[in-house]
């Protein structure tokens, strides 16, 4: 199935489309990456070892000219609890210039229909460390509620 792959606004039209990622996608994936603080992400090795896993998938929205203008990173994977499989938005991310024109929704569209054919029972969407508030109008906007469940991380 294929989302719309252009937005329009009032003031201008800007075009993109949603792709999957590509090895060559790289340097853009790390560009996209520092924005939400991960500095010297995408490097080269991850980026092709995730592109080759199976239960990840990372979608770019890409301008007229190909370069990658958002991504969002898609994991899923079974589990037991919940008798099936689950998905993680691990990242989510748009360029400032290109903010407000559908991106990010048309990402996460895609993401949730990846979900669907998957038969995904839940979607967690990760957030920056330091969501302001538009990021939680935009997730409640697309159906995300604050799951309140406490969530520790063990950094080796």
């Amino acid at each position: 199935m294929s989302l719309p792959s252009s937005r329009t606004s009032p003031a201008s039209t800007p075009s993109f489309r949603v792709r999957l990622a590509r090895r060559g996608d790289g340097e853009q994936l790390g560009h996209l990456l520092a924005e939400l603080g991960h500095t010297g992400a995408g490097d080269t090795a991850t980026v092709h070892w995730v592109l080759s896993h199976p239960e990840i998938e990372v979608h770019v929205a890409a301008d007229a000219s190909d370069r990658p203008l958002g991504l969002l990173s898609l994991s899923h994977r079974p589990q037991l609890r919940l008798s099936g499989r689950v998905a993680t938005i691990d990242e989510l991310v748009v360029l400032p210039a290109a903010r407000r024109q559908g991106v990010g929704r048309a990402l996460l569209q895609r993401a949730l229909e990846r979900a669907r054919v998957l038969s995904v029972k839940r979607v967690d969407l990760q957030l920056p460390s330091v969501p302001d508030e538009s990021t939680f109008r935009f997730c409640e906007a697309m159906g995300f509620r604050d799951a309140e469940r406490g969530v520790v991380t063990r950094v080796p």
